[in-house]
């Protein structure tokens, strides 16, 4: 694989089964990319990704909801947060369906998590991780939307998720010498984020103690759409190849194990179909 290929995750929360059933089959494959930058719910998959357990985003994010909803309202006044995230990042990989820390942290890829720094509002990239319960410290805040999921320190830094500064990491990718990028997105080619006038209400109402953090949130919007704008155009040079749903995106909320099944085969048989164009474009055989 060349050095200077690599792999960007854009999240999603539950949609980005998608971009696990496209990890699952590169892992098939054997396709390692030396570089993978994601954040949120991307870099929930992109762990299992480097520690090559194939399969494991069924046994972790799908199968619990058959018999556990870990997720919803009730889930809310247990935890204060829509997800239970001590379930998703302690007890499933220190107990339930154990994570591979040996593998993952004997790996030679290179994986970039990011989190949004509520102080500055500006991102936060981490690719190190000296122990499991840091490595699940920096998932978990790069995994705490807004709302639904508490503020996250690390290195006593107040973290929120990722997505809010840097929603689809392209240009960190280029700033790190990444030449030959395959971009994962987990909605379809047309949608286009648009201002919520009461989500930015309730931004200010919850964390008027972060003032940055809140006019980050108000140009949220434009500059995901110039993210978008900015890989169509690298696309279109033959600098990127981009990989993203043609079946309708599930929402990030969804809690059905069957829909979430779907979604997660449709992302591996997309990655199946376009393989040969995928080697192709890395220049691999």
């Amino acid at each position: 694989m060349l050095t200077n290929s690599g792999i960007v995750l854009e999240g999603g929360a539950f949609r980005s089964v998608f971009s696990a059933g496209v990890l699952d089959y590169f892992l098939e494959e054997a396709l390692h990319f030396p570089n993978i930058i994601t954040l949120s719910a991307g870099a929930y998959a992109a762990l299992n990704y480097v520690s090559k357990q194939k399969g494991r985003i069924i046994q972790t994010n799908i199968e619990p909801l058959k018999e556990r909803r870990y997720v919803g309202l009730k889930t809310f006044l247990r935890t204060g947060g829509l997800f239970d995230m001590d379930f998703l990042f302690d007890q499933i990989p220190n107990e339930l369906v154990p994570f591979d820390y040996e593998t993952f942290f004997a790996s030679d890829q290179r994986l970039v998590m990011h989190a949004t720094n509520c102080l500055t509002g500006k991102a936060v990239y981490f690719d190190t991780f000296e122990n499991k319960e840091r490595l699940m410290d920096i998932c978990r805040a790069s995994n705490s939307m807004p709302f639904i999921a508490p503020i996250v320190k690390v290195d006593e830094i107040p973290l929120l998720d990722g997505g809010i500064y840097d929603a689809i990491p392209i240009e960190k990718a280029i700033d790190d010498g990444i030449e030959k990028a395959i971009v994962v997105f987990t909605r379809n080619q047309e949608y286009r984020k648009k201002n919520r006038w009461f989500y930015q209400f309730m931004i200010k109402r919850v964390y008027h103690k972060y003032p940055r953090l809140i006019e980050v949130v108000k140009s949220r919007a434009e500059r995901y759409n110039h993210a978008l704008e900015f890989v169509e155009q690298l696309e279109k040079d033959g600098r990127v190849y981009v990989i993203r749903p043609t079946q309708p995106a599930i929402k990030n909320s969804e809690s059905d194990p069957n829909k979430l099944m779907r979604f997660y085969e449709h992302g591996y048989q997309t990655a199946k179909e376009k393989f040969a164009e995928i080697k192709a474009f890395l220049g691999t055989r």
